[in-house]
């Protein structure tokens, strides 16, 4: 059994404890305010670093303390995520283009063109301008006829039947049965 040596941890004999030795590895010894001034710099990086990370992961939709993993992925997908939201809403403000164009036409029932026109002929430029609507109105006019109105609007004074003679309620009833293909009795 070996002997403990007792000596070894004892106060020196005048009651001070004894000074701890210089490092004998030769190593430097920085001052307060060095350390300080590195140890600052160090958390302002820390505290931008952590804002960074906290603006991406609000950009991408994640959640707190969720991992960002790959972010030229994530930024690839962002990307097309934000391009086709683009061409999505170009289409829906071009779309809404061409039906204000369609409702400003003369002659046409606006309602019925607007369903049964070829939008793929029409264009809208950058400046808004609206183009190829009226060749685009008029091959949907020569499909269906329908689509373009008569020039003299139904139950008016110039509908074939009717005369101008006579009260109202007579004119009435006399555009009535024209449009219907019959005669006064």
């Amino acid at each position: 059994m070996l002997k403990p040596d007792i000596q070894l941890f004892a106060e020196p004999a005048d009651g001070v404890p004894a000074e701890p030795a210089e490092p004998t590895t030769g190593g430097k010894t920085y001052s307060q305010d060095y350390v300080s001034t590195l140890r600052n710099e160090s958390k302002n990086y820390r505290l931008r670093a952590t804002a960074s990370e906290n603006a991406l992961r609000s950009l991408f939709g994640l959640q707190e303390g969720e991992e960002l993993g790959d972010l030229n992925a994530r930024m690839t997908a962002y990307r097309q995520a934000q391009a086709q939201a683009q061409n999505d809403a170009l289409e829906k403000v071009n779309g809404r283009l061409i039906f204000s164009a369609i409702n400003t036409m003369d002659g046409y029932d606006t309602k019925l063109l607007a369903k049964l026109i070829d939008r793929s002929k029409i264009t809208v430029a950058d400046d808004g301008t609206v183009s190829g609507l009226k060749e685009a109105a008029e091959a949907a006019a020569a499909e269906y006829p329908s689509v373009k109105l008569s020039s003299v609007p139904r139950f008016s004074r110039g509908t074939p039947g009717a005369t101008e003679t006579g009260d109202r309620k007579d004119q009435a009833n006399n555009a009535i049965r024209s449009v219907f293909g019959r005669k006064k009795d």
